[in-house]
C-alpha cells in the first residue's frame, strides 16, 4: 500500500445546533453546542487511517494545539510534520447546523495558513512512486505544492475546498484526481447540472479524473470517455459535517491500496453514509470494520 501524504488544515470545530439557519434581522437560539477537533486535513487523515492506510499530515497548529495533536495521534495519524507556531492559534470553524441538515460554516484561519514552505518541501521530498498526496483549499501555498508534487511524479488528489480566489487559479490540470461537491463545481464552472459540471471540469482541467459528490444522490467518477455513477446508502442523517472528508479519506485509502476508482468510491460512499448518522467531526468517522 502506498503511503498517503495529506497537505491540509487542522481546526477546532464548534457546532451550533439550531432549529433553523439564521436570517438577516432574525435571531435564532441554539439548542446545543458541540466541540471537536476537525479541519479538512485532519478529517481526511483520520478517515484514511481508519480505513487502514498509513497517513502523514502536513499542517500547522498554534499555541493551543495540544488537544488536536493528541486526537490525531490517537487516531493513528503521523503528525511529525505538523508545525507548531507559538505566535498564533489553531484555526477555528464555527458550524451552523439546522435540524433539516442545512448548514454553513465560518472559518477563522490560523496556523494552518502559515505552514513554512521549507516544511512543505521537506515533506514533498519524501514523495515518490510509493506515495499519494492529498491537498485541500485551506493550507497555504497550494499552487506550489501542486507544481512540486508534479515535478516529482507523485500522484496528487485535490479537493479545492473552500474555493477562494487562490484556489480558483491553482494549476489543477497537473493533479491526478480532483474531488469536489456540486457547490464547488458550480463555483469553478458556472454550471448547475452535474453532467455539464463534469464536462466543464474536463475542459478546464484536461488531465485529472474528476470525482463529483452529490450527498444523498451519490457520486460520479469521470475520466475522459469513462463515467460511472456510485450510489450512496440511504440513512437517517443527523450531521453531515465530516461526510465529504470521510468520503475523500476512504477514497484515498482505496487508491493507495491499488483499488480501481469505482471500487474505492463504493467503500467511500458507505463510510460517508455511516458518518452522517453521528455527530461531530473526527468522532463521526467510522473504522473500516464498521462498514462490514
Amino acid at each position: 500500500m502506498k503511503r498517503i501524504m495529506v497537505f491540509g488544515s487542522i481546526s477546532y470545530d464548534r457546532t451550533l445546533h439550531l432549529p433553523r439557519l439564521p436570517e438577516a434581522g432574525r435571531g435564532v437560539m441554539a439548542t446545543s453546542v458541540t466541540q471537536s477537533v476537525g479541519g479538512k486535513g485532519a478529517n481526511v487523515s483520520v478517515a484514511a487511517a481508519r480505513a487502514g492506510a498509513r497517513v502523514q499530515l502536513v499542517s500547522g497548529v498554534g499555541r493551543d494545539g495540544d488537544r488536536a495533536i493528541h486526537a490525531l495521534v490517537d487516531a493513528g495519524v503521523d503528525v511529525t510534520r505538523v508545525e507548531r507556531d507559538p505566535t498564533t492559534d489553531t484555526a477555528e470553524v464555527i458550524i451552523h447546523l439546522a435540524t433539516d441538515q442545512s448548514e454553513f460554516g465560518i472559518t477563522v484561519p490560523g496556523a494552518d495558513r502559515v505552514v513554512p514552505i521549507a516544511a512543505m518541501n521537506d515533506a514533498i521530498a519524501q514523495c515518490r512512486g510509493g506515495h499519494i498526496g492529498y491537498l485541500d483549499g485551506m493550507i497555504n501555498d497550494g499552487a506550489h505544492i501542486i507544481r512540486t508534487m508534479a515535478r516529482r511524479g507523485a500522484p496528487l488528489v485535490i479537493n479545492p475546498s473552500p474555493v477562494h480566489p487562490d484556489v480558483a487559479e491553482w494549476p489543477m490540470e497537473q493533479a491526478s484526481v480532483i474531488v469536489l461537491n456540486q457547490g464547488e463545481a458550480r463555483t469553478l464552472t458556472g454550471e448547475t447540472d452535474e453532467h455539464a459540471q463534469l464536462e466543464a471540469m474536463h475542459r478546464r482541467y484536461s488531465g485529472p479524473s474528476v470525482v463529483l459528490t452529490m450527498g444523498p444522490r451519490g457520486a460520479w467518477f469521470s475520466h475522459r470517455q469513462r463515467r460511472a455513477h456510485i450510489p450512496t446508502v440511504e440513512v437517517q442523517a443527523v450531521d453531515s459535517t465530516a461526510a465529504g472528508d470521510t468520503f475523500a479519506g476512504y477514497l484515498l485509502a482505496g487508491l493507495a491500496s491499488g483499488e480501481p476508482p469505482e471500487q474505492a468510491m463504493q467503500h467511500a460512499a458507505r463510510a460517508a453514509a455511516l458518518c452522517v448518522t453521528r455527530h461531530g467531526s473526527l468522532s463521526s468517522i467510522p473504522r473500516r470494520d464498521e462498514l462490514d
